[in-house]
């Protein structure tokens, strides 16, 4: 998966993208979103080359509103080029089930186990 996202060009962010597990706030409707609230100004991108149902085979959706997904994130990127960054590793946090492993090492982690067999 890369995001795509024009970061401000400040020391604020240079320092930021330097740090694994960067906070954010991951939004997904029909388009992923992944915003950054540490930046000066705040900042957002949209994550590409993401597929919906393996991303929920890892973090489930939620129930109502706009979004399927609206969830705090931990993640890390990897440089690309000016606009674009490679995701490394991401985790979105749910209150019933805590940190949910999406990618790990650029790859899809291993599905979670959130469901019953019954």
């Amino acid at each position: 998966m890369k995001l795509k996202i024009d970061f401000p060009k400040n020391m604020i962010t240079d320092n930021l993208l330097r740090q694994e597990r960067i906070p954010c706030l991951c939004k997904i409707a029909k388009d992923f979103e992944i915003c950054f609230s540490d930046t000066v100004p705040n900042s957002s991108g949209v994550v590409l080359e993401w597929n919906r149902g393996e991303l929920e085979l890892r973090a489930p959706a939620g129930a109502g509103g706009k979004y399927t997904h609206y969830s705090n994130g931990l993640i890390t990127l990897g440089r690309n080029n000016e606009d674009s960054y490679e995701i490394v590793d991401l985790d979105m946090f749910y209150d019933d089930l805590g940190w949910c492993a999406v990618v790990k090492n650029g790859e899809y982690a291993p599905p979670g186990d959130f469901w019953d067999e019954e």
